[in-house]
């Protein structure tokens, strides 16, 4: 399956969630793939799909959905034989690996959902010419595909299938993508036993097609090496003081349980504050509704930050008495280990994969049941063994998702599928 010249060892990529202007935990996940292909050897190459003069791709439904309206929702389009070219791309791109290829196909998620809508198949892509990689490794469920080598499908979670009120996802479109993907892939990748069994129960895939890598993460290191003066230093500038607040990071949506949070933490008598850092997203309205003017003020029990940026962000990490994260559904929940190898004492949910990744390294409570997470809020203010316990156990429960021992599992899903870089 090796390529040529070159491109001998190329393993592409796709960028679209890379070129987004605040990234997002695939674009995370990309750049931890992206390492990780090339510590196994490969040269990594990333397929974008700006737009001419755009500097980041389109949102992932909104191109597509703009033109299905300018054809009146008829399915007679006309690409070049019904396939998308990739280009050759320019500049660098921060985070990547050196070396790694850059090629961009021109509004390919737009022109690949109105390719599904209209015609119910995943759209292919046409490579340059003489460009062989050993393989297409998708980072989310996308309806592309590159014709002649193996495709891989990373599904990090079916929370469209599971949750369907918590997104604005169209339900069915959603749903064929997804059959067609697990009809299709060469494999398909997720990142918890959660997610590996909801694919093969809702999507019908055989055992042997569906691999859990886990994530790599890595305590972040500026915020690690941080000096407790520096650290106080940097706190002050948002008028906190290291272990003298509550932190919940994370985009505002209803899947994240925010409102329930908020409802807990206000019928507590907690003095510190709870800090809320993370962009309004979807359906965010009534996360935020019990809060009735409460927020926004330096002195506030609930303070919203809004986007950070990750330098600020992993330094509130570090120094929060206690990181919220209260999922109502996680593929993974890289919030949590994130903190947790940070040292940060961590309250989180029993749903879906949470109680997999944390262990006994943080504390898990029913996310639904407003008493039962102002009851963890109120163990963690008063007890302070039981947040040393947690501050000491997180780094050692981290370390099973580092990056070398991703790298590793990859590694061990390559050879499997008979993937070489030579």
């Amino acid at each position: 399956m090796a390529g040529t010249g070159q491109d001998r060892g190329l393993y592409l990529l796709d960028g679209h969630n890379l070129a987004l202007p605040q990234g997002t935990g695939i674009a995370t996940y990309a750049r931890g793939l992206a390492a990780a292909v090339a510590a196994d050897g490969f040269r990594p190459g990333v397929i974008f799909g700006a737009g001419p003069g755009r500097p980041t791709a389109p949102g992932r439904l909104g191109g597509a959905l703009r033109l299905a309206r300018r054809l009146g929702g008829q399915a007679s389009i006309a690409w070049q034989g019904g396939t998308l070219a990739v280009t050759p791309a320019d500049g660098p791109q921060a985070g990547l690996p050196p070396g790694t290829l850059r090629l961009n196909a021109r509004d390919a998620q737009g022109r690949a959902h109105l390719h599904l809508r209209t015609r119910h198949r995943l759209l292919p892509l046409r490579l340059p010419a003489g460009l062989n990689p050993v393989a297409m490794h998708w980072t989310f469920p996308t309806p592309l595909a590159v014709p002649g080598v193996p495709n891989i499908y990373s599904v990090l979670d079916l929370i469209p299938m599971v949750l369907p009120e918590t997104t604005l996802t169209d339900q069915a479109q959603h749903a064929r993508m997804l059959r067609l993907i697990a009809g299709q892939a060469a494999h398909i990748v997720t990142i918890s036993e959660w997610s590996r069994a909801d694919i093969i129960r809702l999507l019908g895939v055989d055992p042997a097609r569906v691999t859990n890598t886990w994530l790599g993460v890595a305590p972040d290191p500026a915020a690690l090496a941080l000096p407790p003066d520096a650290l106080a230093a940097r706190l002050r500038d948002f008028a906190l003081a290291p272990q003298g607040y509550f932190l919940f990071y994370a985009a505002i949506e209803p899947r994240k349980n925010l409102r329930r949070l908020i409802e807990a933490f206000l019928a507590t008598d907690i003095a510190s504050p709870l800090i809320i850092a993370g962009g309004k997203a979807w359906l965010w309205q009534a996360e935020l509704a019990a809060l009735a003017g409460r927020a926004d003020t330096p002195d506030g029990r609930v303070r919203l930050l809004g986007h950070l940026p990750r330098a600020d962000l992993m330094a509130l990490v570090r120094g929060a008495r206690a990181v919220c994260f209260p999922s109502l559904y996680e593929g993974f929940g890289l919030p949590a280990v994130e903190a947790m190898a940070l040292g940060a004492p961590v309250l989180t949910s029993t749903a879906s994969c949470m109680p997999e990744i944390v262990g006994d390294a943080a504390l898990c409570v029913e996310p639904r049941c407003v008493g039962a997470l102002a009851a963890g809020l109120l163990a963690l203010d008063r007890d302070a063994r039981l947040r040393a316990r947690l501050a000491a156990a997180g780094p050692l429960r981290a370390a099973f998702f580092s990056p070398a021992r991703y790298a590793a599992r990859l590694a061990a899903l390559h050879e499997k599928l008979g993937l070489r870089a030579d």
